[in-house]
């Protein structure tokens, strides 16, 4: 039975990062999830440690499989994240990068709220962001989101993040969802500070994971 929910975690090499996206995805309220973990082609001895982890995580009751691409996309990072998706099966689609991380509650509010209005494309969290500020626009804007937060419909990145998705710039995860909410697409913000962007600046979270 396809899950609920399928993460898409992308790994430059990060092996430490990725131990402990891994364990925040294993501290999860919501288990109703897979996790597709997608290296970038990194050296051989990389690759088996991402591959080892992975296998432990397997082993310890999380739905999670790897892949890794053929060789460096160099495309400021859309090849992994587009080979995840397109492995995954979920109902919803999330993009939670190696160095990065959800809370345990994160995703019981953004379910409930795309199952009370099926019309709702994506929603997404607030961020505490890299021990620096808090992201919690109540409209998504440039800077002021990231792609970490949203969960999305597959419906919606089906229609809009294919092979032709042509932003190959720094701010593509942006471009993207501009382009779905330029085609109208209805969203909501949850402000609940749920998404970790770059765990390692909150030790208080780290220790919580260990």
């Amino acid at each position: 039975m396809s899950p609920r929910v399928s993460i898409v975690t992308t790994v430059f090499d990060r092996v430490a990062c990725l131990a402990r996206c891994l364990r925040s995805v294993q501290h999860l309220a919501f288990t109703d999830v897979e996790q597709i973990v997608v290296s970038d082609a990194p050296p051989t001895a990389v690759l088996r440690e991402i591959e080892a982890l992975v296998a432990g995580a397997a082993a310890a009751g999380t739905r999670v499989r790897s892949y890794n691409l053929p060789h460096r996309t160099n495309n400021w990072g859309i090849g992994p994240p587009l080979m995840g998706f397109r492995e995954s099966a979920g109902e919803f689609v999330c993009f939670l990068s190696d160095d990065n991380a959800y809370l345990p509650e994160h995703f019981g509010p953004l379910i409930k709220a795309l199952d009370a209005d099926p019309d709702l494309g994506f929603v997404y969290s607030s961020c505490e962001y890299a021990g620096r500020k808090r992201l919690d626009a109540p409209t998504p804007a440039v800077c002021r989101i990231d792609l970490g937060q949203p969960l999305f419909r597959r419906s919606v990145l089906t229609e809009h993040f294919r092979e032709d998705f042509s932003a190959i710039e720094f701010a593509w995860d942006w471009r993207l969802i501009e382009r779905i909410m330029a085609a109208g697409v209805r969203w909501q913000h949850i402000d609940i500070p749920s998404f970790i962007f770059r765990l390692d600046c909150y030790p208080e979270y780290m220790r919580a994971l260990a």
